[in-house]
């Protein structure tokens, strides 16, 4: 049983290294092979942040009521139809252990 788990070791570590040294030894991306690695390369033509088109609309997180249906001369708020408020009750913050399951099944 012993020779079989050294074994099992080894072929785990065996893995394991294999895994790790071939993203270790992936190939890396050659720069020097750009257009812009080229001693030719004209970076004065290259368009500056400045002169770049900026196009982007602001988007306004406010509602324009005035476009809405009740905005109009012509809408009648007495037809809305009425809502019951609705009341919220609050729980009392104590909790009442002399109701506890425990107390009733009379374990304490």
């Amino acid at each position: 049983m012993e020779l079989y788990m050294k074994k099992l070791t080894s072929v785990a570590l065996t893995v394991a290294i294999s895994c790790i040294s071939t993203s270790v030894l992936a190939e890396r991306p050659d720069f020097s092979k750009t257009v812009a690695a080229r001693a030719d390369y004209d970076f004065s033509k290259n368009i500056s942040a400045a002169e770049q088109p900026n196009n982007i609309q602001r988007v306004s997180t406010r509602h324009d009521f005035s476009k809405t249906l009740a905005a109009t001369s012509d809408y009648n708020f007495s037809k809305n139809p009425y809502v019951e408020p609705v009341k919220h009750t609050h729980p009392s913050s104590q909790h009442d252990f002399s109701k506890t399951e425990a107390l009733l099944d009379g374990s304490l």
